[in-house]
């Protein structure tokens, strides 16, 4: 079964992280260990790079205050605390905005790899460090910015949320070093990233129209991953998606 959950109703803002307990602490030291082989041999390098640029460690549950100082200075993004879930009507706009919504809760620490909804370590752990990247940044700000504007769109915003979550959520990319995990969703998984590199999944090249037809199950590992030849391969494709949804929406 997958670990995250993307879909749902919108999550209520809040100023500030809460206060998270001693077990709360020690299940986020417990993930962020656990995964220490994973982000060394199976993830993107800007992934490691960002998190010892954000200073982000298993010892406990970050600051966000701290994690905003470093990546608003880098690239004008900062995470923004949320109680419940996020649907495309918000999300989009926040990144519209250079803002990424964080979970305001941890998974259980009897259950480590399932949340019932996005959590602080999927949210905080496994997508912020990519925002530390300018190239991705700004391209997840023009995705936010072009979904938001088919949110009254029924078919065509849910082309964008099957593209956001095989391209954002779950792709893995071509290195010079090999094939490597690009997918937040991935990322945050012991059993998703081991599993993504293995000869299990169908692993397909990136094509936007394959990609936008796509279906996908949240209760499940995903049987279909994508592959990017590049991160560029990605950062560039937005006119093109734009203009395949349109024409497969018409």
């Amino acid at each position: 079964m997958s670990d995250l959950v993307t879909e749902g109703a919108k999550g209520l803002h809040t100023e500030s992280l809460r206060s998270f307990t001693i077990d709360e602490q020690a299940t986020w030291t417990q993930l962020f260990t656990s995964l220490h082989g994973v982000r060394k041999e199976m993830a993107w390098s800007g992934f490691n790079a960002a998190l010892d640029e954000l200073e982000m460690g298993g010892d406990q549950i970050p600051d966000l205050q701290n994690i905003n100082h470093i990546l608003q200075k880098k690239t004008g993004w900062r995470g923004v605390p949320v109680n419940g879930l996020e649907d495309g009507y918000s999300f989009y706009p926040a990144l519209a905005r250079r803002e990424f919504p964080i979970g305001n809760f941890i998974r259980d620490g009897k259950s480590l790899g399932y949340t019932p909804a996005p959590d602080i370590f999927h949210d905080l752990y496994g997508h912020i460090p990519f925002f530390m990247d300018a190239d991705y940044a700004d391209f997840c700000f023009r995705y936010g910015v072009l979904a938001s504007r088919y949110l009254n769109n029924v078919p065509k915003l849910k082309m964008y949320e099957r593209f956001f979550w095989f391209c954002v959520e779950f792709p893995l990319v071509e290195t010079l070093v090999g094939r490597k995990i690009f997918g937040a969703g991935i990322i945050s998984s012991l059993v998703e990233s081991i599993y993504s590199l293995s000869e299990k999944p169908k692993t397909l090249p990136f094509d936007i129209r394959t990609i936008c037809l796509q279906d996908y199950r949240i209760d499940q590992i995903q049987p279909i991953l994508f592959v990017l030849r590049s991160p560029a391969q990605l950062y560039h494709c937005l006119p093109d998606l734009e203009e395949t949804i349109n024409i497969l929406a018409s």
